[in-house]
């Protein structure tokens, strides 16, 4: 999904946006929600707790999901942009996405040829 700065909460499902890192203090190593990547026990992490609706209002928590630094680092940086992000986007392709729209952003536009009086 592309970058987008409209949050839609119509979903089943939801996360809690973290804001801060702690330690993965599980018994095993986790995937990270974004690049896939295997985080070790005692790592730096972004612990994102999940929650899902069941029959009508009642939630239910899910098991937390977590981000490596290093997307959790991209993650930190795009919201604070000010976009709204998925859990379970690859945060490097998102940051390619929005170097790609800078670029752009920053083309010059065409201008006619100046030339030097002699």
């Amino acid at each position: 999904m592309p970058l987008s700065c409209s949050c839609d909460d119509d979903g089943d499902w939801w996360h809690e946006p973290p804001d801060d890192y702690s330690t993965l203090d599980t018994k095993r190593c986790r995937k990270c929600a974004s690049c896939r990547g295997r985080i070790p026990v005692g790592a730096l992490v972004l612990k994102v707790r999940c929650w899902r609706y069941f029959r009508g209002d009642a939630e239910i928590a899910m098991p937390n999901r977590y981000l490596c630094e290093r997307c959790g680092d991209l993650w930190l940086s795009l919201t604070e942009l000010g976009f709204c992000l998925n859990l379970g986007e690859d945060m490097r392709e998102l940051v390619r996405d929005y170097a790609e729209i800078q670029r752009k952003r920053r083309a010059p536009t065409a201008t006619p040829d100046i030339q030097a009086k002699p």
